[in-house]
């Protein structure tokens, strides 16, 4: 299965890169994730990830598809072939 993950942001500077479709065999989001932080490494991990909760930081909104993924545990959100994945970060403004 081929997802599409898009990047914004920080996301955008840590990968240099707009977007990047990864194969995946697994249907949870949880993988997708491993992969990113294996290859992006601390950067990315200190940016999406909680270390205390295990679990993707409540900072950052995970949308599939153009929506929210709105659960309790969003790494055992699925995702599906050609879905399209982004990390949104909160908006700041002034």
């Amino acid at each position: 299965m081929i997802v599409e993950v898009l990047y914004f942001a920080e996301f955008k500077d840590i990968t240099g890169k707009e977007k990047e479709k990864f194969e995946l065999s697994n249907y949870q989001l949880k993988f997708l994730i491993e992969l990113l932080i294996t290859k992006y490494k601390l950067p990315l991990k200190n940016l999406l990830w909680d270390n205390n909760t295990q679990n993707v930081s409540n900072l950052i909104s995970v949308i599939i598809n153009n929506q929210a993924v709105i659960q309790k545990n969003p790494l055992l959100a699925e995702i599906n072939d050609g879905d399209v994945i982004a990390f949104l970060l909160p908006v700041s403004g002034g």
